[in-house]
């Protein structure tokens, strides 16, 4: 073996490792994100079995979606999360009625989720989000007049 084989041999190591490193990383990070889900829907599922009488609140669900942690997910892992819940049996999550009052980024679940969580607005305590509404609609009515 020359010295050149031997060079190509380590650059071809290197080359390997830092594909190897390279390749596994963003699939590290999806599993990451995978259990994170699988965890948040097994929390919501649970929760929600144990709370059937509930199923007709808008606000203890979206309030539960907000406690399991789903503000921080993206549209397409919210979504799953939604599909996962219904899968057992309970209600779709993204069929919202008096959550839709926000016609602005909240108008999308996780616009809400997000400025829920960022506002330290619980979402399950719904007389908290109507006044929330509430004022901000007064806010408009006083600032156009």
């Amino acid at each position: 073996m020359t010295l050149a084989d031997i060079g190509n041999l380590l650059i071809a190591a290197i080359i390997g490792f830092i594909g190897g490193f390279l390749t596994r990383w963003p699939l590290d990070k999806l599993a990451e994100r995978r259990a994170l889900l699988k965890d948040m829907s097994g929390r919501y599922i649970v929760n929600a079995q144990a709370n059937l009488n509930q199923q007709g609140n808008e606000f203890w669900r979206l309030g539960m979606l907000q406690k399991v942690g789903a503000a921080e997910l993206s549209a397409c892992e919210l979504s799953r999360l939604c599909r996962r819940v219904v899968a057992h049996g309970l209600k779709d999550r993204r069929q919202r009625e008096i959550s839709t009052v926000f016609k602005d980024h909240r108008h999308s679940l996780r616009g809400l989720l997000r400025w829920a969580s960022q506002e330290s607005i619980d979402l399950s305590d719904g007389s908290a989000v109507l006044r929330r509404h509430a004022e901000e609609m007064d806010a408009q009515s006083s600032g156009k007049a």
